[in-house]
């Protein structure tokens, strides 16, 4: 990435300038030096893929969902297990078997949930013994409001009375994460994150997000934000890179390039223009039909050549853990990247998200997740390829989750992991006018990796 190419007969001027201090130019030497980079102590990017799922085809059969579903479950039964609330769980075969008085907990996984008229939820959960009825009465007001964040085929502790046939509910518990403690950099470097780009759409915005690729090269900005950008070393950007093509009907309508190719290549340009010791990781999004949209999705390379061989650019799966910044004596960030196209049917689905604020608040559906240990917790969220360990399970808790998606800027943070939502480089479409969503374009998450502060950048 790094090399320096010169005359031969200018070597000697070369090492006597850089003795001085002074980075030798092609106006210093002759025409003849293509380029030439500073050997100063610049801070170094570090960057490692932790995590990445890769999906082998064959055929799909029912059983494969079963143990998809089953592989699941055992996973949140371990991670709930460590609670101290789950000292006293069973099975639901044996709070099926007979009549107790004493409080019971199971771990069940939710398989239905009916309103009642009187306000009384009534939950249909099971686990490999068998399934039982739960009931959540209207008069525990503070259980009912907790409820309004239940979603379908997650699992988690329920506690209650038995009665015959089925549980009345005193307590929930999600798996959660643990309180982590916060890991900082020993020196000031930097991560940005983007969000869709949009490349291709007639509501690109070219001016804009010119000026942030040039705020990389330290061509725009004040003194503080120019510092900044050479500090930055890693930059993420979490799927949707262009429109892609036949995404929605009419969508021709509304492209100003309508091939993919061409739409990557456009893209490709403004790319190259980031200086190299930047670290670029992407991952695809709903738009990228250069891959499958069935999640896991896969590295892009086909159809986005021009960007996968820029030196400083790694693909990854969506989802991905990636580890930014190790070095002796720090373990560095490990950060978690996913689309988020699971949220537009989790917003539609889950009362409690849409009251906290749906697409305006990122960072309570990233809190949502986080507690529940999974990407997509609902089966009808997006499309799910059924690996037999689930990529969407939030195995290793992250330093930094990031997605894209609902084309909002958020920072947050919950137990010490860092929740970021990625902006966008489009102006309102039709579509998002119609159902009355607000994009937040050119906005640029911003996170000092040694103090573990961020914040916002705008560049509209």
């Amino acid at each position: 990435r790094n090399k320096i190419r010169v005359n031969v007969m200018n070597s000697e001027k070369v090492k006597e300038l850089l003795k001085k201090g002074i980075l030798p130019t092609t106006e210093k030497l002759s025409k003849e030096i293509v380029v030439v980079k500073s050997k100063n102590k610049d801070l170094k990017s570090n960057l490692k893929i932790v995590k990445e799922f890769h999906y082998k085809p064959k055929k799909v059969e029912p059983k494969d969902f079963t143990e998809h579903y089953r592989e699941r479950y055992k996973f949140m039964r371990n991670v709930l297990f460590s609670r101290p609330e789950a000292a006293n769980t069973t099975s639901i075969e044996r709070i099926n078997a007979g009549f107790s008085k004493e409080e019971k907990s199971i771990i069940g996984m939710v398989s239905d949930v009916i309103r009642l008229p009187t306000g009384t939820l009534k939950l249909t959960v099971e686990d490999l013994t068998g399934q039982i009825d739960l009931i959540i009465s209207s008069k525990n007001q503070e259980l009912i409001e907790k409820a309004q964040f239940l979603t379908l085929d997650e699992t988690l502790i329920f506690k209650g009375r038995p009665a015959k046939d089925v549980m009345f509910v005193s307590e929930i518990i999600w798996p959660d994460i643990p309180q982590s403690p916060a890991t900082y950099s020993p020196e000031e470097v930097y991560a940005v994150f983007s969000g869709d780009i949009h490349v291709g759409s007639n509501n690109f915005l070219p001016n804009e997000f010119k000026t942030f690729i040039d705020w990389f090269s330290g061509k725009v900005g004040n003194e503080r934000q120019k510092e900044i950008a050479k500090k930055t070393k890693y930059f993420f950007i979490p799927g949707d890179l262009v429109d892609g093509v036949g995404i929605y009907p009419s969508q021709e309508k509304e492209l100003i390039i309508k091939d993919l190719r061409e739409q990557y290549n456009e893209l490709a340009k403004y790319i190259s223009q980031i200086p190299d010791d930047k670290e670029i990781i992407i991952c695809p999004g709903n738009h990228d039909t250069c891959v499958r949209l069935e999640e896991p999705q896969p590295q892009m390379y086909e159809y986005a050549e021009a960007i996968a061989e820029l030196p400083n650019v790694t693909m990854v799966t969506n989802p991905s853990y990636t580890n930014i910044h190790s070095q002796d004596n720090y373990q560095g960030q490990d950060v978690l990247m996913y689309h988020g196209y699971s949220f537009d049917q989790l917003i539609d689905q889950v009362d409690g998200l849409r009251l906290a604020g749906g697409y305006e608040k990122a960072e309570e559906i990233h809190k949502f997740l986080l507690k529940r240990r999974h990407l997509s917790p609902t089966h009808n969220l997006n499309l799910t390829l059924p690996m037999k360990k689930d990529p969407h399970t939030i195995e290793k808790i992250p330093d930094i989750m990031v997605s894209g998606h609902i084309h909002k800027a958020i920072i947050g943070n919950y137990k010490n992991t860092i929740s970021i939502s990625g902006s966008c480089w489009q102006s309102t479409t039709k579509f998002q006018e119609k159902v009355g969503h607000k994009p937040d374009p050119g906005m640029i998450p911003i996170l000092n990796l040694k103090t573990r502060k961020s914040n916002m950048m705008s560049f509209k």
